[in-house]
């Protein structure tokens, strides 16, 4: 009796396991949906496809075609749900034309573990849809014109306001020009100093060689008052800034006075020896003094220039 009830246990564990070997082998499927089949032209229709309980097989969906120039269809988008062995894939589809249309046999490969070749594809069966318009009567009819709506008066105050403020401005500007000080048309007189440049400078000339500097002090002032001297005699007779410019740019603007240039290289000489006085606590002998002066004498002797005035201005001067 034991053996016999061993035997029955036995079988059914058998049959319960091949049960469950084939339902695990039949649980793998594939099917396809759509949202809708009938739609207005211009929605958006979605078509599905999934290979459900695909455990570890390599399925390859390829791009869904139709040959129809009324039918605009989106690149597939791989779907994925709550079930790691289920996969899918999505296109959206767009009818442009009203009819009957048919989405074709959809072809589904199943691949090699390694994915490179096609063991057996599965084909999804065709499915039919219909596309209407809007318009559900044969020949519409156009609706009754209304009537004209009155529309109240609308002041443009913002233009308004703004062609005020620009004729405002214009009738400003306008006063304020004419307001505007009138030039009187005559001719611009040059101011001429109440002595020839010659003179002055030949007068201060005179003072520096009175003068006999004998410590360091009375050095540096001999050498500011020799230095003040040239540079005040340069500006008034060349018209040349020279009393605000370094003894460089002095040096560097040369070429406008018309003097040779071996005078001028004496001149400028000079002046940087001034500056090495004034500034560098330079002390040069008393000889050098005289003989800078002596330089600077017949500078001003060589260079003297005629000055003649007229009312409105001055006539060219000429060397003496």
């Amino acid at each position: 009796m034991k053996i016999h009830l061993r035997l029955i246990l036995l079988n059914y564990l058998i049959i319960i396991g091949c049960s469950e070997e084939n339902k695990k082998t039949s649980d793998f499927y594939i099917y396809g949906e759509l949202d809708t089949t009938d739609v207005v032209i211009g929605d958006v229709m979605s078509f599905q496809v999934w290979a459900k309980g695909a455990g570890d097989r390599k399925i390859e969906f390829p791009p869904l075609i139709i040959d129809d120039n009324n039918i605009s269809i989106s690149e597939g988008k791989i779907l994925e749900n709550e079930f790691k062995d289920d996969r899918g894939v999505e296109f959206q589809l767009t009818f442009w034309d009203t009819g009957d249309f048919q989405i074709p046999i959809y072809n589904i490969g199943i691949l090699t573990e390694e994915g490179k070749e096609l063991v057996y594809p599965i084909q999804l069966d065709p499915s039919q849809i219909k596309v209407h318009s809007l318009l559900t009567e044969a020949q519409p009819k156009l609706r009754d014109l209304k009537p004209p709506v009155p529309i109240p008066t609308i002041i443009p105050w913002r233009n308004i306001l703004s062609i005020l403020g620009i004729l405002f401005s214009i009738i400003g500007l306008v006063w304020m020009w004419s307001k505007r000080i009138h030039d009187e048309n005559k001719k611009i007189e040059i101011a001429i100093p109440n002595r020839p440049p010659f003179e002055i400078a030949m007068d201060k000339l005179e003072t520096l060689s009175n003068e006999n500097p004998s410590n360091a002090v009375a050095l540096k002032k001999y050498y500011e008052d020799l230095s003040y001297l040239v540079r005040e005699y340069v500006e008034n007779q060349y018209f040349l800034r020279a009393i605000e410019m370094t003894t460089s740019e002095i040096e560097e603007a040369k070429f406008v006075i018309p003097v040779s240039n071996k005078k001028l290289d004496e001149v400028i000489l000079i002046l940087k020896r001034a500056d090495l006085a004034k500034f560098a606590k330079f002390v040069p002998s008393i000889s050098s003094c005289k003989e800078d002066l002596r330089v600077i004498h017949e500078f001003v002797l060589s260079t003297k220039l005629s000055w003649v005035a007229n009312k409105n201005g001055v006539k060219p001067m000429e060397v003496v």
